[in-house]
């Protein structure tokens, strides 16, 4: 496992926050293709929605090398502006890409004060292997201290869902995806739960 700095997106500098941007869209690109194909361009768009305290950032020597984002309460990790998806994608594709996003990030998650929700994990793609994601997982349960953690994988990620089983995290629901599964590049989307022992918390 590496040793890498942890810190929060808001510490970065823009050049940093746009590395963020580019790993998001690289670890999301089967999903975020069918707006746009080219990576680049959809960085360049996703950038000003990245809520940069709801993010931390696995960095080495300047390098993004992977990212958490989390949820809790009513706070979400991104916000999005309609105009700049416009100005990015184009009007046709970023009104689009809007309101599929708005309505995903509307739905209400239920969370208690003691919940966290862990989303938008991505690492970059040379940095696999190297136990970044396990790192920001474990550094993020001692820094935020909540009781208990979901995320969630969709089930074509077969080195994820083991990543997250090693973790401690286990499967509690399966929600089909009912359309363009071809598209989307997944059949069901898979969330687990993970509720850490109180040494694991440092208290």
């Amino acid at each position: 496992m590496g040793d890498f700095m942890i810190l929060k997106l808001a510490e970065l500098e823009e050049a940093e926050v746009r590395q963020a941007a580019g790993v998001f869209v690289e670890g999301f690109y089967d999903s975020l293709r069918v707006i746009a194909a080219d990576a680049g361009k959809l960085a360049r768009a996703l950038e000003h929605a990245l809520v940069k305290e709801q993010f931390f950032v696995a960095l080495e020597e300047g390098r993004v090398l992977g990212i958490f984002g989390y949820s809790v309460g009513q706070k979400r990790p991104f916000r999005f502006d309609l105009a700049v998806l416009r100005r990015e994608l184009g009007w046709l594709r970023g009104t689009l890409f809007y309101h599929l996003v708005r309505h995903e990030l509307e739905k209400p998650l239920n969370l208690t004060k003691h919940q966290c929700y862990f989303e938008a994990v991505a690492t970059a793609k040379e940095a696999r292997g190297r136990g970044v994601a396990s790192q920001l997982n474990n550094e993020l349960v001692t820094r935020l201290g909540y009781a208990d953690y979901f995320l969630e994988v969709v089930d074509t990620n077969v080195n994820a869902i083991r990543l997250y089983e090693k973790l401690g995290y286990v499967e509690f629901r399966r929600k089909p995806q009912r359309w363009f599964r071809k598209q989307a590049g997944f059949n069901a989307r898979i969330y687990m739960r993970w509720m850490p022992v109180k040494d694991n918390l440092g208290g």
